[in-house]
């Protein structure tokens, strides 16, 4: 987990690049972005609609950003007891390397911080791509996770007695 540290984030934005707040009504375009850039399974898309207009009706921000008038980049913001939490920061493949993600991601603390949030979070990756990207714009880690996982062989039987 990464933290913003604060300090100048004004000169990080291009202004080359839009971000656009979307309504509801609007959650199309942020799904036609999200899939490909996350690479998610088409099938999921029933389930995630369901689960993003959820979230939007309660207060999080998604935001498209645009790059000559064409929607390259997505990011979302989760503000709850004083703190701001980005997700999913992405970008078009085409798109990548023209500081969208970086000004979708300073569009976001500017929101967190208008909102009354003293603390504003990112997750990423120890020693990955997004750790340096989200250091250069002013994030510090705070912690690390662990994480679990169970696999189980399709052959595996479990059961659980009281």
């Amino acid at each position: 987990m990464m933290v913003f540290g604060g300090g100048q984030v004004r000169d990080k934005l291009n202004p080359k690049i839009k971000v656009k707040e979307l309504s509801e009504n609007e959650l199309d375009v942020w799904n036609k972005l999200s899939f490909p850039i996350f690479e998610m399974p088409i099938e999921w898309k029933r389930g995630i609609d369901k689960i993003s207009l959820e979230f939007i009706r309660n207060g999080v921000k998604f935001y498209v950003a645009y790059f000559r008038e064409k929607a390259v980049g997505t990011c979302a913001l989760f503000s709850s007891m004083r703190t701001g939490g980005i997700f999913a920061v992405g970008t078009q493949k085409e798109s990548r390397r023209r500081g969208i993600g970086t000004t979708l991601t300073v569009h976001a603390i500017k929101d967190s911080i208008d909102e009354g949030n003293n603390l504003h979070t990112v997750q990423a990756r120890k020693g990955e791509y997004a750790e340096r990207f989200y250091r250069r714009i002013g994030f510090e880690t705070d912690h690390t996770i662990s994480w679990f996982v169970k696999k189980f062989n399709r052959r595996d039987r479990v059961s659980i007695t009281p």
